[in-house]
């Protein structure tokens, strides 16, 4: 394989295929979540959930490594930024009473 993926379809389409593919993670968690919960049940057991979970959680991963060859993020851009958003997110986490010690 000599050419990545957005330079045979296009960027355009690499981001529609990461747009659908985040809808099916999307649908995915909430599936998960739902039957952590099992407040609604569903026919689907643990393991077929989590495996559906899984692949779309790949799929996502690759659309994103996809995006980063053709250059419309910069892989190493968005690890700073998740870097701030996760110290972010345990700060408030803190201002809100949660322990967050081990």
């Amino acid at each position: 394989m000599n050419k990545f993926i957005g330079e045979i379809i296009g960027d355009p389409a690499l981001l529609e295929q990461l747009a659908e593919e985040c809808n099916e993670l999307s649908q995915s968690a909430l599936k998960l979540a739902r039957k952590m919960r099992n407040e609604n049940p569903t026919p689907k057991t643990t393991e077929e959930i989590l495996e559906n979970f899984q692949e779309e959680v790949a799929d996502v991963q690759l659309c994103l490594s996809e995006l980063n060859q053709s250059g419309l993020f910069d892989l190493n851009e968005m690890t700073l930024m998740a870097q701030y958003k996760l110290t972010r997110w345990y700060m408030r986490l803190v201002e809100a009473g949660k322990d967050i010690t081990k």
